[in-house]
């Protein structure tokens, strides 16, 4: 039969708040000495082992009660103890803000009932216990709440738990006698993030902060059945999915993995899956920093959650790393600059936060613009365009965005390119300016063309502008190089470049245009070989058959293959260096 006095226990129970005169122990400490209750002091070992930590509140004088503790061997078992004469109620309101902590997952122990309402009164969610004994003197059994479910916590015979509670009150220390503001805290602090992005080893991990956390869960859509886990292995393996593991380390310790992301990049928007972080972590930043290195997605948030993503604005106190060893991630630090299709979206988010992509993109009709485009390279850089109307009402990028391409070629350390839309497409074009009837190259996405020519108007200025520009391979492999080389020249000579070759070996589209894709791999691979710090990327030797969803898009653990891959070279560069 459960015991009534501990019906007000509902929740799992993270913390439990300790009276001590009559509670923990027998007797008041001010008026004489106490009696200790061994099995009261083996149930706060009990509860550290299960990983739910043990506080106190109490009216007495700090250093009498932390020594008798500490004769009794118990004192180190406690965090954020509030040994004082000040009223209870907002004393374990402060002891929940300090562990960060919500008062649904505590449980206050108190033999005085006035005690009890009041810090109910303050935290309404907080389970309370009646902890007085009979009217013969007898000490109330508290022994059974080890019984119950919600206080059955996790094996932590490591005590790791509460040893990131001792961080956390280090910290808070520091932060106090230095008289820092947060802000200037979190600076000092030191905080690094390392994101791993192959975690199939650590899903266990994965639906524990998906489905346990909840102060900083801002999507809240739990995986607990096997349909459901089912479905979450099929998202992870959907082209465009990003997902990773945080793990946070600063100068006071190593928080663990501490969080999870899973988001779809399309190039007309992201749709967040998970967004969740364990709440050790509250008032890092690190939720804001996962948010913003994931260029700040708009979804809707699931409330209640402790923490707003766009509050600070920014957060430049935390480095990235591969490792924690490092002093900062080898090529998360450089600038990249990536040029191509939907693929080099996804590659590009392995790589590093610091880049400028012209990829595939939406204008503002919804039309789909894409970068991996001869004239982008090509076409001179002529004021005239800025103006031009094919340039701004046909292909859709303009003079700016080729004038920027110039200027994130001089200053990348890392450039990706990806052409080979460029190469196998149909629909390449000249149009005339300065009274040049062909002075300019464009080239159309099929989607974009067809909705363009279904308005009248437009498709006859299209038919007297427009001029379609036939070439055989080998003429059109020598205007990709022409892109490459052009490209090569504006970098810097110690800059990488990388360019992304395609799979002539899988998928139908392969099997469609086999001779096109070995030419396009042969005529990369010897572009690259002809110049230094110059790499081709082949995809049928690098990339597993079972990560290939096409011929031309992968699943997320082929995309961090690639990624790799250009990470490896960089580190090895960086070493020679």
């Amino acid at each position: 039969m459960s015991d009534a006095r501990f019906q007000d226990v509902t929740r799992d129970i993270k913390v439990v708040i300790w009276d001590l005169d009559e509670t923990f122990w027998n007797g008041t400490l001010s008026e004489g000495g106490i009696t200790p209750v061994q099995a009261h002091i083996d149930m706060v070992r009990e509860l550290v082992d299960r990983g739910i930590m043990c506080s106190i509140c109490s009216k007495n004088d700090f250093e009498t009660a932390r020594a008798r503790l500490v004769e009794l061997g118990i004192w180190d078992r406690f965090v954020f103890p509030h040994i004082d004469w000040s009223p209870k109620g907002q004393a374990v309101q402060s002891i929940l803000t300090r562990m960060q902590l919500r008062d649904e997952n505590a449980l206050f122990l108190d033999d005085n009932h006035m005690n009890l309402q009041e810090v109910k009164f303050f935290s309404p969610g907080i389970a309370c216990v009646d902890a007085a004994g009979s009217t013969d003197g007898t000490q109330a059994d508290l022994t059974g709440l080890l019984d119950l479910p919600q206080l059955k916590g996790k094996a932590d015979k490591g005590h790791s738990r509460l040893q990131q509670y001792r961080v956390l009150e280090t910290k808070e220390s520091d932060q106090t006698e230095g008289n820092l503001s947060n802000e200037d805290f979190l600076r000092q602090s030191g905080i690094k993030v390392r994101v791993i992005t192959d975690f199939d080893d650590q899903m266990d991990r994965v639906h524990e902060l998906i489905n346990r956390t909840n102060q900083l869960n801002f999507t809240k859509h739990r995986v607990n059945t096997p349909e459901e886990k089912a479905e979450l292995a099929r998202i992870l393996r959907v082209p465009g999915v990003h997902a990773g593991l945080v793990q946070v380390q600063d100068r006071y310790g190593d928080y663990g993995i501490v969080g999870f992301f899973c988001v779809h990049k399309r190039f007309n928007g992201t749709n967040v899956h998970h967004f969740a972080f364990s709440c050790r972590t509250l008032n890092m930043g690190i939720e804001q920093w996962v948010w913003q290195h994931l260029d700040r997605p708009e979804f809707k948030v699931v409330g209640p959650v402790s923490s707003s993503l766009d509050d600070p604005a920014k957060v430049d106190w935390i480095a990235l790393v591969d490792d924690f060893d490092a002093e900062q991630s080898s090529i998360s630090d450089r600038r990249l600059c990536l040029v191509g299709g939907c693929d080099l979206q996804q590659v590009s988010f392995y790589c590093g936060s610091q880049r400028d992509e012209y990829v595939n993109k939406p204008d503002d009709n919804g039309l789909i613009v894409r970068y991996d485009d001869a004239g982008f390279f090509l076409n001179p850089r002529d004021k005239s365009l800025a103006n031009n109307w094919v340039l701004k009402n046909i292909v859709g990028h303009s003079l700016d965005d080729m004038l920027g391409l110039d200027e994130s070629l001089g200053r990348a350390d890392v450039t990706i390119l990806s052409l080979l839309f460029a190469f196998i497409t149909h629909n390449l074009f000249t149009f005339e300016a300065q009274g040049d009837p062909d002075r300019y190259l464009a080239t159309l996405p099929p989607k974009r063309l067809g909705t363009l020519v279904r308005n009248p108007e437009i498709a006859m200025r299209m038919l007297r502008t427009l001029h379609h520009l036939r070439l055989e391979d080998e003429a059109h492999l020598g205007m990709i190089r022409q892109c490459f080389e052009r490209a090569r020249s504006l970098m810097r000579p110690e800059a990488s470049l990388f360019i992304l070759g395609c799979s002539a070996t899988f998928g139908p589209q392969a099997e469609r245009t086999a001779d096109k894709r070995v030419a396009y791999n042969a005529m990369c691979r010897s572009f690259c070989d002809s110049h230094p710090n110059t790499h081709f990327i082949d995809v049928d030797q690098l990339v597993p058959r079972e990560e290939f969803v096409d011929s031309d898009h992968y699943t997320r653990k082929g995309y961090f293959v690639l990624a790799d891959f250009i990470k490896s070279h960089v580190q090895d560069m960086a070493r020679v260096a």
